[in-house]
């Protein structure tokens, strides 16, 4: 939300002279812009300047909480986005459920007799799954039907809604034209029905841009999400939502300054967090054989792969663990890697985790430790690439500038090209999509479900899980009060307070044991743990490597049997 737009003239006039509203609020979304366990952002639309105020509270027939939006958050728009408001609400209970209208006393939206609007809070114990879908590139080819707006975007988000998500990501292009008001009046509109009730945080697709940039652009204006201390705009930020760092970056700004600027904005952040599990979500993709190739995008000097350059070996000296990005109109997934190519200046890529050839698509997958997972996700409801018979020869799809197979019209660096399609690519398809991830502790358990809409039917075409044994001891540590008893003596590092006397459980804490031999003192203490984690350590908690190999087979089975439709071929 543009945080610099003070109310104009035109707005001051609806305030004071407004006529009895005659159209109701429209476009209501969700958005994290902050805590997800004690805030939310929620943003709507109006032809009426005065409809800027929230009611809300814990059962839906007493609504006793009014915000009212304050004009720092109140934006006056092109027609026919009326005015734009943004509430942040804060303060709230963790793992509850709210319930709210919008609009002016008198005339709330929805109107009674029809339920309110809901929301949920994230749980504020970091050790409580955490459930996501990731989405990209729903914008239209053409303006038919929702200008800007794919038709098929609204079956493919609903059908998204069978994995009960408590969030959106998407990475981008969610309309034809950023700078076209009409089209995100009907991107608004399309989303209301899911993102009215399931928050989402986005990024900026090069579809999405418009004139001005920043605080100015209509997607700034439209989406209430946190701000970076660098440019202090939301054109790229970091939050975290359970026991994930989430970074949003604009690849938009590539630029000989913004670039540079962007990365070090990005390696502070990455250096500054605790979280166990690392993702960040752009727009443009490091790899890909899509629609758009790897490295495609230039620097100032013409270059090609300055994002391969620039952010990759970032990625990499932060153990991020997973890279989602879109632009391509497919689905794809890239073998763990550390490195970039030589064709972009690196010294080439490692695949730690062995290549397409010698890694098994269906086990888990390290974690960011010994590399990165890139995936590519644009199946949101634009023209896809896929060709039925033809994904390995030609790309003919009218919306396709380069192509998946030998015919590479795009301009990559052939040896680039040869070693995403032979060694790095592990799953490529075409069909529209949404990706469907939760995190459990010390597994992430992603599903790739083609849709029905857009598609002849509905089916799982890939599914990954990412291993990460060392989850629980990293952010739970040990956990109790109580007596101990031991002999040694010994000296170690690590967080938690604790001294006394008693027999039992560890104290409460962050830190390693201490090591070495002697007596060992009896006590009790308590120290919090990190982030309110308040999940059981020791032996019971932690993911053994014979935990993990019987669990992620099962966590997949489950996943399958929970997400795919009745319908699905």
């Amino acid at each position: 939300m543009k945080r610099s737009s003070p109310l104009g003239l035109p707005v001051v006039l609806a305030l004071c002279c407004a006529p009895a509203a005659t159209a109701a609020p429209f476009g209501v979304r969700l958005t994290h812009f902050a805590d997800p366990a004690t805030s939310m952002g929620v943003s709507w639309n109006s032809d009426v300047g005065a409809d800027n105020q929230v009611a809300y509270g814990t059962t839906p027939d007493a609504l006793v909480t009014t915000f009212v939006v304050p004009a720092l958050n109140t934006s006056a728009m092109p027609a026919p986005l009326g005015t734009s408001f943004s509430a942040r609400l804060t303060g709230l209970q963790p793992s509850t459920t709210y319930y709210y209208r919008v609009g002016a006393p008198g005339s709330l939206y929805p109107a009674p007799p029809a339920a309110p609007l809901s929301f949920t809070t994230m749980s504020d114990d970091r050790c409580d799954p955490l459930r996501f879908v990731v989405i990209g590139d729903n914008r239209a080819d053409t303006n038919t039907g929702s200008p800007g707006v794919s038709d098929l975007y609204q079956g493919i988000i609903g059908e998204a809604l069978a994995f009960t998500p408590q969030l959106f990501v998407n990475t981008g292009d969610m309309v034809k034209n950023g700078d076209v008001a009409d089209e995100w009046d009907a991107m608004i509109r399309a989303s209301e029905a899911t993102w009215s009730t399931i928050p989402s945080i986005t990024t900026q697709g090069n579809h999405d841009t418009g004139d001005p940039d920043g605080d100015g652009a209509l997607y700034n204006r439209l989406y209430e999400l946190p701000r970076n201390s660098t440019t202090d705009t939301e054109d790229y930020y970091s939050i975290d939502v359970g026991p994930v760092h989430f970074v949003s970056l604009n690849t938009q700004h590539l630029d000989a300054s913004e670039l540079p600027e962007m990365a070090g904005w990005l390696d502070a952040d990455l250096a500054a967090t605790a979280l166990p599990w690392r993702v960040v979500f752009f727009h443009k993709a490091v790899y890909s054989r899509g629609n758009h190739f790897t490295g495609e995008e230039e620097d100032a000097s013409g270059n090609l792969g300055v994002i391969n350059h620039v952010l990759t070996p970032i990625f990499d000296d932060h153990d991020v663990d997973l890279v989602l990005n879109g632009h391509s109109h497919n689905y794809e997934r890239y073998v763990p890697t550390r490195g970039h190519d030589a064709a972009f200046g690196g010294t080439g890529r490692s695949f730690p985790a062995g290549d397409k050839d010698t890694i098994d698509p269906a086990a888990a997958l390290p974690d960011g430790t010994v590399g990165t997972t890139y995936v590519v996700t644009g199946g949101g409801g634009a023209r896809t690439t896929d060709i039925p018979g033809f994904d390995n020869i030609a790309c003919v799809d009218s919306a396709c500038t380069f192509c998946t197979g030998f015919l590479n019209i795009g301009g990559c660096d052939g040896d680039v090209l040869d070693l995403d399609q032979q060694q790095a690519n592990l799953v490529y398809d075409g069909s529209h999509h949404y990706l469907a991830i939760e995190i459990d502790r010390g597994v992430l358990t992603a599903t790739v479900q083609a849709t029905a809409t857009g598609n002849g039917g509905a089916e799982i075409i890939d599914s990954f899980t990412v291993a990460k044994p060392s989850f629980t001891s990293a952010l739970c540590g040990a956990e109790g009060e109580g007596e101990g008893e031991g002999e040694g003596e010994g000296e170690g590092e690590g967080e938690g307070e604790g001294e006394g006397e008693g027999e039992g459980e560890p104290a409460e804490g962050e830190g390693e044991p201490a090591e070495g031999e002697g007596e060992a003192g009896e006590g009790e203490g308590e120290g919090d743990p990190p982030g309110g984690c308040t999940c059981a350590g020791g032996d019971d908690a932690a993911l053994s490597i014979l935990g993990m190999a019987l669990l992620i087979p099962a966590v997949q089975r489950a996943r399958r049997r929970a997400i795919k439709p009745a319908a699905a071929n």
